[in-house]
């Protein structure tokens, strides 16, 4: 009879942490991607009009800051996955009064979190074998690659992640942490913040060897021919000024980081400018 107990106390605990969610909503791009990468997709009813294009049609529910919330209420989802960082604290505290389930995954500075991120979300949703795999495939391959670039000779790369003022990438932000594998040091490394606001004098006195700008927000091609003016920066004189597209670097999870890896490499290892 005591064995039988326990069972069920097992099996209870059991379906009360392993719930299947087959109505999800996703509010942020970081938490879509995760969702495609365990294999989740058709658990998704929603998303933003920032989350990944290309994929599945979804119900859109507005942006990250500003979902629309009578929207969500009419989807009657069973799970609702936010972001610390990238969503509205009020508007999510909202949705948590009106009774609905969120789970918030955490804001994440290197690799390292962006792996622990992932599986956590993995267990909530019962999806550890496939985060397991997934994080020892991206592992190994970004130790192949950092293996290849360690011992490269190490160049200066700015980061441009907003123009108008001007954002970069600094000591906090995952960002940062594609120089390690790619074998390049940020010149703002320094700055203890995620994106700080520098200036043009800043960028010009450091120099960097290589321009690499994230086509997101008021930065476009225009910023390319705005950057050759400044004839005096070596990135400029060797023309190794590059565009990203956001979409490919920008969304941290394991694969896309490690995507990212791999295309920042090939850019810069090349003598044209990519002005896609």
């Amino acid at each position: 009879m005591k064995k039988i107990f326990i069972t069920l106390i097992i099996m209870l605990i059991s379906t009360n942490l392993f719930a299947e969610y087959k109505r999800i909503i996703s509010l942020a791009p970081s938490v879509t991607q995760s969702l495609y990468e365990l294999g989740l997709e058709e658990n998704i009813k929603a998303v933003t009009i920032y989350c990944p294009k290309g994929t599945i049609k979804k119900e859109i529910i507005g942006t990250l800051m500003e979902p629309n919330i009578e929207k969500i209420v009419s989807l009657k989802p069973d799970l609702i996955i936010c972001t610390k960082e990238g969503n509205n604290k009020s508007a999510i505290e909202k949705i948590e009064r009106l009774g609905y389930k969120v789970y918030t995954m955490g804001t994440v500075t290197n690799f390292n979190e962006i792996c622990n991120n992932f599986q956590q979300l993995a267990t909530f949703l019962d999806k550890q074998t496939v985060a397991d795999e997934i994080i020892s495939k991206v592992r190994k391959e970004t130790d192949t690659i950092y293996s290849k670039t360690k011992s490269k000779k190490t160049e200066k790369i700015f980061w441009e992640i907003g123009a108008r003022p001007l954002f970069t990438a600094g000591k906090r932000s995952f960002v940062n942490d594609y120089n390690k594998f790619i074998g390049t040091v940020n010149i703002f490394e320094d700055i203890d913040m995620r994106y700080p606001n520098i200036n043009l004098e800043s960028v010009i006195i450091k120099n960097p060897d290589i321009i690499l700008l994230v086509n997101m927000g008021d930065i476009t091609n225009e910023e390319i021919a705005r950057w050759k003016k400044i004839k005096t920066i070596n990135a400029i004189k060797n023309n190794k000024i590059y565009m990203l597209d956001v979409n490919d670097i920008f969304t941290p999870t394991p694969l896309t980081f490690l995507k990212g890896v791999k295309i920042i490499s090939e850019t810069i290892n090349t003598d044209t400018v990519n002005e896609k």
